[in-house]
């Protein structure tokens, strides 16, 4: 018989950092006995850029089965993500604090709609110590998704990662940009959300001038603020000088945190 695939569930993957929402810095693998289930049933994983499908055969066994019947055999299988995405941990929100020893694990046994996890983006409580699980991994997996195929099978899943949030630094290092007067850090709205400059101390005892934003800001492939580097700032007056028009946004390769303080920060030098 004319094999026709028809879709038994969608699993995406997204985050809040990417302008598209698209999280696809991981490889899919499937376990021995996994794999030997969908052969014998029929049964096919399709990646696709940010998920995988599960996809039936329409005919099986000589006759015509439905989404139903698939269900109705109560299968169980069980995937591996493996990252690859290096700096994923640096701009994504609540984080593991052992990443070593730890992987996410999602399950459809929660039944909640559309999702895999119990909060609205993926936190510390969707994280499992390698210790709990029984196989052996060569290499540590990113995580591990359980799909229970039953009649309680959603059509569709989306595991949400949540952008992470740090204070942006702008650091002023040329001379040039120490010299100016009544700097300021202001966004395309003219207000100034970074305060009056204080001083940092660089390698080779030299004090400079840095702006730091007044609240933590989230990281994003495509911010939707923008700022600017002023001088002559008031902020009762709109008159102002536009030094730099349009500030580099962070690296997300490096992010810090100062001596006793719980709160990460994203340096940006400005030259």
């Amino acid at each position: 018989m004319l094999s026709i695939f028809d879709i038994l569930v969608k699993v995406n993957c997204s985050h809040s950092y990417f302008y598209d929402g698209v999280f696809n810095g991981f490889s899919i693998k499937v376990t021995d006995s996994t794999n030997k289930a969908l052969k014998n049933h029929d049964l096919i994983m399709k990646p696709f850029n940010g998920g995988f499908y599960i996809l039936y055969d329409q005919s099986f066994g000589g006759t015509t089965r439905t989404r139903e019947n698939v269900l109705k055999e109560k299968l169980t299988l069980d995937f591996t993500l493996i990252l690859t995405d290096s700096l994923f941990y640096n701009y994504t929100a609540d984080a593991p604090a052992q990443i070593d020893q730890s992987i996410y694990f999602f399950n459809n046994s929660l039944n909640l709609a559309g999702s895999l996890h119990a909060d609205d983006f993926v936190s510390e409580n969707d994280v499992q110590p390698i210790t709990y699980f029984t196989e052996q991994f060569f290499v540590k997996p990113f995580a591990k998704i359980i799909l229970a195929l039953n009649s309680e099978l959603q059509n569709e899943y989306t595991i949400k990662f949540n952008a992470r949030s740090t204070y942006w630094r702008y650091i002023l290092m040329s001379n040039y940009l120490q010299e100016l007067n009544s700097p300021a850090i202001i966004d395309t709205d003219s207000a100034n959300t970074f305060g009056v400059p204080s001083k940092v101390n660089l390698p080779g005892n030299i004090q400079v001038n840095a702006f730091t934003s007044g609240n933590a800001l989230q990281l994003s492939q495509r911010p939707t603020k923008a700022f600017q580097l002023a001088e002559n700032y008031e902020t009762s007056s709109s008159k102002y000088r536009v030094v730099i028009r349009s500030l580099p946004y962070p690296d997300i390769s490096v992010i810090s945190r100062l001596p006793n303080s719980a709160s990460n920060f994203s340096d940006i030098f400005i030259y």
